[in-house]
């Protein structure tokens, strides 16, 4: 078996976890934009994009700081001593909430927001960033049916309490089960989001507990110490990546004057469209690492580098050309009022594939030990996501968010590539890998301009269309293709 029909595997191995408890959390999106307010919606986002950066802060980069110092004879005692660190600044961050919890909604609530959702907020990160440790020895010691099944086994918790609350809840109200008002209230509909997150995640905490409270295992401080030093600069650049994907959604409730919450809600529902691109990337990215650090830095290597990102290409932009093209199908997912938000589709896309290009491209600071630039490159394109959501939302709403990340993620990959160059030279095919790029996106113009006047006929025709585009690159790669992974 070829390295590169090896990557390819493996790409799929680790996708299949990934994708379908992710799919799954993806269809809350649809639920939430029939369940609630639009403005209650945008809440949604709003608080989980707080979450993202909080939980990148809180866990400090001790998940992969673990890996890099676990061994078989003390992986309990780290688990054990960072557990029990992580937990403890947990406490602290939601103490810190109740105390000052007027003050934060103050500076980060709206009449939509209660202070109430921060300190759920503080919780839901406090318990994630306890299970991020125990979850991360699951792998490490290769218990992958138990880390997929628990990660799985909390989505589908969570969408059932969501359920309940949002659809079971309201209806036994409306027949009369007085009882119900125990445990539901009607006025406060985007509370039970975070409740039932807040039950899932707890439920699957109680049962990652043991491996944090073993008796066997000692607390050790100079564990944590060193484990602390190595893994404060990948929590940097952590928090710069958490940056870039959140900032938008952070800051728009502050940017638009009026409206801000339904944009929010417009721009994260259409947002979610390109979690295909996303659920892609992703899968690449657990595959791609382990791999490259096993080729290490052969000379041999650099051709098969070259080649893999051709090939990421492809794939990248016909998720590209696929969803823009059947749109219409997509769209069945959102109601009429998000459907406007699609304009920000293109850019979404385009910016996650230049985001997996660049993360592509990133191994020339990881195999040179120039990690330093990494940090260098995150930090750059954080500023400049914030420096580009500050100009364009108030001017162009929900749009200028999505410019800002598609440009933002465009100059990373440029500056990366660039750097790249020069430290661990690769002879990528630029002309190549351009000219699917352009040709998938010229081919989504052409194809929106055509005048149909009969949805499904036109429907027909974008399919055809798009399959035609997967058999002419077939034919034009098959033979290189069957060449490298024979």
């Amino acid at each position: 078996m070829s390295k590169l029909k090896k990557l390819a595997g493996e790409t799929v191995i680790y996708g299949v976890s990934t994708i379908l408890g992710r799919l799954l959390n993806w269809l809350l999106m649809p639920f939430y934009i029939r369940t609630l307010d639009p403005e209650q919606f945008g809440g949604v986002v709003n608080i989980y994009s707080y979450i993202a950066v909080l939980l990148v802060l809180l866990t400090f980069g001790f998940e992969t700081g673990f890996f890099r110092f676990a061994t078989k004879n003390n992986h309990k005692s780290l688990i054990k001593s960072l557990s029990f660190t992580v937990g403890l600044f947990s406490i602290v961050l939601v103490i810190f909430n109740i105390l000052f919890s007027n003050q934060i909604h103050t500076i980060l609530g709206n009449e939509f927001l209660l202070k109430e959702y921060f300190i759920y907020a503080a919780v839901l990160v406090g318990i994630d960033a306890v299970c991020s440790l125990p979850f991360a020895e699951l792998r490490f010691l290769d218990r992958t049916l138990k880390y997929a099944g628990l990660r799985f086994f909390q989505v589908i918790l969570t969408i059932l309490f969501n359920v309940f609350y949002l659809v079971l809840c309201p209806y036994l109200l409306d027949n009369g089960y007085e009882w119900v008002n125990y445990i539901y209230n009607p006025l406060n509909r985007l509370k039970y989001v975070f409740v039932s997150n807040l039950i899932s995640s707890g439920l699957i905490m109680l049962v990652l507990l043991p491996s944090i409270f073993r008796k066997t295992a000692n607390f050790d401080f100079s564990l944590v110490k060193s484990t602390a030093k190595y893994s404060y600069p990948i929590m940097i650049v952590g928090l710069f990546g958490m940056l870039i994907l959140n900032v938008d959604k952070i800051l728009m409730p502050h940017l638009l004057n009026k409206g801000a919450m339904e944009a929010l809600a417009i721009y994260g529902a259409n947002f979610k469209i390109g979690v295909l691109m996303a659920l892609f990337i992703q899968s690449y990215r657990l595959a791609f690492e382990p791999f490259f650090f096993k080729e290490g830095k052969n000379n041999a290597s650099k051709e098969l580098y070259a080649v893999i990102l051709k090939y990421f290409v492809i794939f990248g932009i016909l998720i590209y050309v696929g969803v823009l093209l059947l749109i219409d199908v997509v769209n069945l997912l959102l109601l009429p009022d998000y459907i406007e938000g699609n304009i920000i589709i293109p850019y979404i896309l385009l910016g996650q594939l230049f985001f997996g290009i660049y993360y592509s491209l990133s191994l020339w600071y990881k195999l040179t030990d120039r990690t330093h630039y990494g940090a260098y490159i995150s930090g750059f394109g954080a500023f400049l996501v914030l420096i580009l959501n500050l100009i364009l939302v108030p001017k162009f709403g929900y749009l200028g968010a999505a410019i800002s990340s598609f440009i933002c993620f465009l100059g990373m990959m440029v500056v990366s590539y660039l750097y790249g160059q020069k430290f661990y030279p690769i002879n990528y095919p630029l002309k190549t890998i351009l000219a699917y790029i352009l040709s998938g996106i010229l081919l989504v113009k052409i194809v929106n301009l055509l005048l149909i006047d009969n949805d499904l006929f036109y429907l027909a025709i974008k399919g055809f269309i798009f399959v035609s585009y997967v058999f002419i690159i077939f034919k034009i790669e098959h033979k290189a293709f069957n060449k490298v992974i024979s």
